[in-house]
């Protein structure tokens, strides 16, 4: 005679139940007899699926099944956790004024192309004071997610507050040593701030902190060893590829021991590793949301503090590769190649601002490099008609699948493969045409 009990687990959030019932039960009086309150839980089977409170214990979950009850009053949002959402919100967005920074950046250029242009002590007096007034006026905004532009833009005008006050001299090595130096003094201050007030920017102001402080303090070196402007701001530019390649991956950090391997999926499968493998801990979705936030902030900031040096450093190495010689070739080779390695790298950078950052320096990288490239070559009016005409027709033919934004596996893979042959080619050509390894050998021989 068949049997008239079936077993079959009863769980929840605190614990589970282990019940032999009769097989004609139904799953009310089930959960009746267990003094669950039905108007706060309601049963699930392990898939998420309702369990219809009528049925039969032996058809739904059935013999060995597993019934989940899931409290109602989780996934209602009370006051607190309201009042939680609403802390967090600016921790999601990020407050910036682009016409803002457009101004800022704007006047920077000016005064610091007055300064070089005009270096008289007035015009370098009132630049100076202008900008390192600025620095310090964006330092004294109070550390916030509302104030994050604070640590872009503070180091830049710091920046070239240093690079103003040595014009006089008209030494370009100075002139970008003392500029990086200011500039990493004031993104040091503004890390500092970040970390006693100890708020989520702290992502941001330490890989802008580091990033400054390294070229500072490289280029000094490289002042003091005699070695050209043009040099330091070709190696530069081969170094900005690098950076942003490795902060486009490596800004989140994952503990290994939290990845789930093999052994522990497929749990019949123990002879591939030695020893039982450790099982994972619970995932937390806040915790998860914030560490992929903090991570975002910290590729944002290395993206765009990479993009800014190799900007401002291809306006001053480009213009002095004039002499035709293979440095020269390499190095405007090598800018272009960067250039157009930034505009690549901006088809997988998903963040707003990073995109903006290797979007705009990659077209004007590009820009710059191609125009002193043509001017080179000196090539005839018939020669550059057509190499327009051709450009010409490749953009007309992308305007219709790009408006579309059609995708194509080939189309991608290509662009793959051009930008991994630009990470490793460009970075190179620069770094020998800036001539730095020859410059390293006479300093120490």
């Amino acid at each position: 005679m068949s049997a008239k009990t079936i077993r079959l687990t009863v769980a929840d959030a605190n614990g589970r139940h282990d019940l032999v019932v009769a097989a004609d039960s139904t799953v009310s009086e089930l959960l009746a007899v267990g003094g669950v309150d039905l108007r706060r839980y309601v049963g699930t089977t392990t898939s998420g699926a309702a369990i219809d409170l009528d049925s039969t214990v032996s058809v739904t979950p059935g013999d060995g099944g597993v019934i989940w009850l899931f409290d109602r009053t989780q996934t209602e949002v009370g006051p607190t956790s309201g009042r939680t959402a609403r802390k967090d919100a600016p921790l999601a967005r990020s407050h910036r004024d682009p016409l803002l920074l457009a101004l800022l950046l704007l006047i920077t250029a000016v005064l610091l192309l007055c300064a070089v242009l005009t270096p008289t002590p007035l015009v370098v007096g009132l630049s100076a004071v202008t900008l390192l007034g600025s620095a310090v006026g964006m330092l004294a905004r109070p550390v916030s997610d509302s104030t994050l532009s604070a640590a872009y833009i503070a180091p830049l005008l710091g920046g070239a507050a240093g690079a103003v006050l040595l014009a006089g001299f008209h030494d370009p090595g100075a002139m970008i040593a003392a500029g990086l130096v200011a500039g990493a003094t004031i993104a040091c201050i503004r890390h500092a701030q970040a970390q006693v007030a100890g708020t989520v920017p702290r992502a941001t102001t330490a890989v802008i902190a580091v990033i400054w402080s390294v070229f500072a303090v490289v280029d000094t070196a490289a002042f003091l060893a005699e070695i050209p402007a043009a040099a330091m701001t070709a190696v530069h530019i081969a170094c900005a590829i690098p950076i942003v390649h490795y902060m486009r991956a490596a800004a989140l950090d994952v503990d290994p021991n939290e990845l789930i391997d093999t052994p522990f999926v497929i749990r019949d499968a123990q002879g591939l590793r030695s020893g039982t493998p450790v099982p994972p801990s619970p995932v937390h979705a806040e915790a998860a949301a914030r560490q992929y936030f903090i991570a975002r902030r910290r590729s944002e900031a290395g993206i765009v503090a990479a993009c800014t040096l190799a900007l401002l450093s291809t306006l001053f190495a480009v213009p002095t590769a004039v002499d035709r010689s293979i440095e020269s070739w390499c190095v405007l080779g090598g800018s272009l190649g960067a250039g157009f390695y930034f505009l690549l790298t901006s088809r997988t950078v998903r963040n707003g601002l990073s995109r903006a950052a290797t979007l705009v320096t990659g077209a004007i990288v590009s820009a710059v490099s191609a125009a002193a490239l043509i001017l080179s070559l000196q090539p005839s009016g018939l020669l550059v008609a057509l190499g327009l005409l051709l450009a010409g027709v490749v953009v007309g033919c992308l305007t219709v699948p790009l408006a579309r934004d059609w995708r194509s596996l080939g189309w991608s893979r290509t662009g793959d493969i051009v930008e991994g042959l630009l990470l490793a080619l460009a970075p190179a050509a620069l770094l020998y045409g800036s001539g730095i390894a020859g410059q390293i050998l006479e300093v120490f021989s």
